[in-house]
């Protein structure tokens, strides 16, 4: 009776540790494999002039040509309840972009929602309009450093 108990014991122990092993290397390969998301913004952004707005998707090292949905969301600094929604166009070599003319001067964010290859990644980046106000910029500061503490559990990937 101990024999078939001890040999139950190390079968049901193999069992769990092989469980245990083949979750690890999946989940070591879908890091491997996530999708990164950079959002690029012009050096300096006027108040009404077109502006240019990118994006570059990459898997594991490769651009990303098939993504199902890319849009970024735009909207100026606490009133994000007034963003804007816009669709992005595929250039070439993983890059997506939009074009946005800013009416005015101020702290904006764009973040972008991105659906590629059963992913869904959204990085936000914050950026000025024109000259801001000195109040302005301490605010930007103070939020983007907020932000970050709160951001550092992650949460981009979905």
């Amino acid at each position: 009776m101990k024999k078939l108990i001890t040999a139950l014991g190390i079968g049901l122990s193999m069992a769990v540790l092989a469980a245990c092993t083949a979750g690890s290397s999946a989940s070591e390969s879908e890091i491997a494999q996530q999708v990164e998301v950079n959002i690029s913004l012009p050096e300096k952004i006027s108040p009404n002039e077109e502006s240019n707005i990118k994006v570059k998707v990459t898997q594991a090292g490769e651009s990303v040509e098939d993504a199902e949905n890319i849009q970024f969301e735009v909207w100026k600094m606490n009133d994000k309840a007034e963003s804007e929604l816009i669709e992005a166009t595929h250039e070439k070599d993983g890059v997506y972009s939009i074009r946005k003319t800013f009416k005015e001067t101020g702290v904006y964010y764009v973040q972008t929602h991105v659906t590629a290859r059963d992913m869904h990644v959204m990085p936000k980046k914050q950026f000025i309009v024109g000259q801001v106000s000195k109040e302005e910029m301490e605010k930007m500061k103070q939020m983007e450093e907020d932000s970050q503490q709160e951001g550092e559990g992650g949460g981009q990937h979905h």
